[in-house]
């Protein structure tokens, strides 16, 4: 198999582990296993996806003249996936979902709870695109990538801090399954799960651009 079809499978993997039974349920009664969750799709899913270089898979599937007619009718899209917006999307995502009711209904309500992981889905994916700039993007300079890193690298420790520092539960769906404690306890272990895995992966992604300008530099 090629690298393409090892990314796919990884990333069919990791969407499968986030919303299958095991950690679903888990997710269900406890904040920090609904965090890994959310992580796995905001983080890894899309970058797996966008490793996969899924716009030469549509190229060889759909032929030069719908292709040229695609990126001519999407172009105007290609906005989003500038840093600003891309950035403005994932820091808006992770606040939206964790300090208004949505996160509570998402929770209680099926449909809801599947729209909140297409929306980390989203998030996630234009998050990684200034990164990436998988064709049709036009690849954004490597300083430009590193100053965007190092810009989103923050942003997660900073809802974490939000989180972690609240002194009461901030889901009444975890304190009535295990009391106010417990909740308060498991909403903490969440922070940290954000703050550490989230900002790891933003980490990871700088010193790897980071290495990779340096050795197109070398060369």
């Amino acid at each position: 198999m090629n690298a393409r079809t090892w990314y796919l499978l990884a990333a069919a993997l990791a969407a499968a582990a986030a919303v299958a039974p095991p950690l679903d349920r888990l997710a269900d009664g406890s904040f920090a296993w609904h965090m890994v969750q959310h992580l796995l799709l905001l983080f890894v899913v899309p970058l797996l996806l966008l490793c996969t270089h899924p716009f030469e898979l549509f190229v060889a599937v759909a032929g030069k003249r719908t292709t040229t007619a695609f990126v001519r009718a999407t172009r105007a899209l290609h906005v989003v996936a500038q840093p600003p917006a891309a950035l403005a999307a994932f820091t808006g995502t992770l606040w939206l979902t964790h300090f208004t009711p949505l996160y509570e209904l998402s929770l209680a309500n099926p449909l809801v709870h599947a729209g909140e992981h297409l929306l980390y889905l989203a998030a996630g994916t234009l998050f990684w695109l200034p990164v990436l700039a998988p064709p049709p993007l036009r690849p954004l300079a490597y300083p430009a990538r590193l100053l965007y890193l190092a810009i989103a690298l923050p942003q997660g420790a900073l809802v974490a801090m939000a989180i972690g520092s609240a002194r009461v539960p901030l889901y009444p769906h975890y304190a009535m399954l295990a009391g106010r404690q417990s909740a308060l306890s498991d909403q903490a272990a969440a922070a940290a799960l954000m703050w550490i895995v989230g900002g790891l992966a933003v980490l990871i992604a700088l010193l790897t651009t980071l290495g990779t300008w340096a050795k197109r530099e070398a060369a």
